[in-house]
């Protein structure tokens, strides 16, 4: 199973802080899973801004982990780089008409675990207490 992983609104509460238990969430998923950016902070295949934006606020053992997370290239949809070949998790605050379409069209809706730290700030510890299961491909 491949995981997918947005910034802002997922690991990053804002541009100053984490998201609560989000090292100990990108703990859980690298050393678990293949783990994939799919954020705007990585469209072009390359991870730098990423780990940038992220690591600033981290410790630097999980700097070491989002050096692990692979790039992703994408132009107008998230949904461009995800490989539905292979049951995912993809972990995003929010979804544009046309990926939800394509996640709908494809009976994996299941498969977006919305973040919403608004509502719930602890959700990240949470999900690594009962970790989702991808939709089933078929």
């Amino acid at each position: 199973m491949n995981i997918y992983l947005d910034i802002d609104g997922v690991l990053l509460a804002n541009e100053k802080f984490l998201s609560v238990g989000a090292e100990e969430f990108v703990k859980y998923v690298v050393t678990r899973y293949p783990t994939y950016w799919l954020t705007t902070h990585c469209m072009d295949d390359d991870p730098s801004l990423a780990i940038e934006n992220v690591g600033k606020l981290c410790k630097p053992e999980t700097v070491e982990l989002l050096r692990k997370i692979k790039p992703t290239s994408w132009v107008t949809a998230k949904t461009e780089a995800i490989d539905f070949t292979k049951l995912f998790l993809w972990f995003d605050d929010d979804l544009y008409d046309d990926e939800r379409e394509e996640l709908v069209k494809r009976r994996l809706l299941d498969s977006w675990v919305e973040i919403d730290l608004d509502k719930n700030p602890n959700q990240l510890f949470d999900l690594l207490k009962n970790f989702p299961k991808p939709s089933l491909l078929e």
